[in-house]
């Protein structure tokens, strides 16, 4: 998600306690799993293993930030913050299990597209 100058201004890219993961922001606040997917087989591993390393290191203190109010209550950094967790999950296979950003194996099927139902209540 591209974020505006003013964005920016009016509103704390991630809470505060969670602002050293801003560098990661603009490469992984992605708006579904499909496109976090394709970021990470675009980018190097080591930049994977620095997000991955950072993410690890306050998941607990962002789980108890995030849980600590309802969803509905959530501001735009929460919501940057949420996006960050998911991206972790799909990088964190790649650092913590394949060593590499592809699935070892997986043939000519570079990319999996996952598409949802719609929620129904």
């Amino acid at each position: 998600m591209a974020i505006t100058a003013e964005e920016r201004m009016s509103d704390p890219l991630l809470p505060d306690a969670f602002a050293h993961l801003s560098e990661f922001v603009a490469r992984w606040d992605l708006p579904d799993w499909d496109a976090r997917y394709r970021q990470r087989l675009d980018t190097p591993i080591a930049e994977m293993q620095r997000f991955n390393d950072a993410i690890v290191a306050c998941a607990e203190d962002a789980k108890r930030h995030l849980d600590a109010r309802s969803f509905d209550d959530y501001s735009d950094a929460d919501r940057r913050l949420v996006r960050l967790m998911l991206a972790f999950t799909i990088v964190a296979q790649a650092v913590q299990i394949y060593k590499q950003p592809s699935v070892p194996d997986s043939g000519a099927v570079p990319m999996l597209n996952v598409t949802l139902e719609p929620w129904t209540t």
